[in-house]
């Protein structure tokens, strides 16, 4: 037995001396498969989620990200607006047409204001009559023919009917409806003839002059982007790019999406760009 173990011993050893570059080059073999696995594993995936629409998070620096993330936005208009009527009056001319451009102060649709008017003139009698009849009782007031408690139901009786009348001749205003500004006509929901449904838009209007991109962008851009920064914005429908200036950022952050709202404007405006339009914006490089 005490022969056995010294050969034992020295037959493990020459083993070893034999094959540990076998085994050496068996183990870098596998450790070169191993991470040509990893890699092929991780194209594979990137590829997977790219297809689901999932960017996949990659640790980089944080200038480099910020510049390569492309920023999608809306155009908007400035001015719009949205008409309705509860005059209950059959339109009698409509002067624009969808897309057609119109100016300040222009006529874009008039109503059949006959009856409205008949109504105002009524109760501007009635209030012509209150003013009599309150004279009347001043003077029979002066005579100790009436007390003083009938002028002053006289008074309350006049300022009544002043009101009303005021009222009248305020729905009167919209008979005509006038371009409040520069633009051109978005949306027409009525026909001449016909009486608009009461408190229903009939007529959208969006201006043509001032124009601004919304964009929702992370919440740590924050750190230095301010208002005033400019960056191009390329418009997908007009394939051009524009410059843009942020005037403003949102009032709060979304806590879930870590995402606010940013608005600029275009400068100059221009008139191929029009509201709904979309692109993507870019900024310049960043600092720090």
């Amino acid at each position: 037995m005490g022969i056995t173990a010294p050969l034992q011993r020295a037959y493990a050893r020459s083993d070893a001396r034999a094959e540990t570059p076998a085994r050496r080059r068996g183990r870098a073999s596998g450790l070169i498969d191993r991470q040509a696995a990893c890699r092929v594993i991780t194209a594979a995936a990137i590829v997977i989620l790219s297809a689901f629409g999932i960017q996949p998070t990659l640790a980089i620096d944080a200038k480099t990200e910020q510049e390569s993330i492309p920023v999608r936005g809306v155009v908007r208009a400035v001015d719009q607006a949205a008409f309705s009527t509860d005059l209950g009056a059959r339109v009698v001319k409509i002067a624009v047409r969808e897309g057609v451009a119109f100016k300040t102060g222009d006529l874009l649709v008039e109503f059949d204001c006959r009856k409205p008017r008949a109504e105002a003139a009524s109760a501007e009698a009635v209030h012509r009559e209150m003013r009599l009849t309150l004279e009347s009782n001043v003077h029979l007031e002066k005579h100790q023919a009436i007390g003083r408690h009938d002028v002053e139901i006289s008074k309350a009786r006049v300022a009544k009917a002043a009101a009303e009348a005021d009222a009248l001749k305020a729905r009167l205003d919209q008979c005509r409806v006038m371009a409040p500004f520069d633009g051109r006509v978005s949306e027409l929901g009525v026909h001449v003839h016909e009486v608009p449904a009461p408190s229903k838009p009939f007529l959208a209007i969006v201006g043509a002059s001032r124009l601004e991109v919304e964009l929702i962008l992370p919440s740590s851009w924050l750190s230095w982007l301010k208002a005033g920064a400019e960056f191009t914005f390329a418009v997908d429908e007009t394939r051009r790019s524009y410059l843009m200036t942020v005037s403003r950022l949102g009032a709060a952050v979304d806590p879930v999406s870590q995402m606010i709202k940013v608005i600029a404007v275009l400068e100059p405006a221009t008139g191929e760009i029009l509201p709904g339009m979309s692109g993507t914006a870019m900024f310049k490089a960043v600092n720090g």
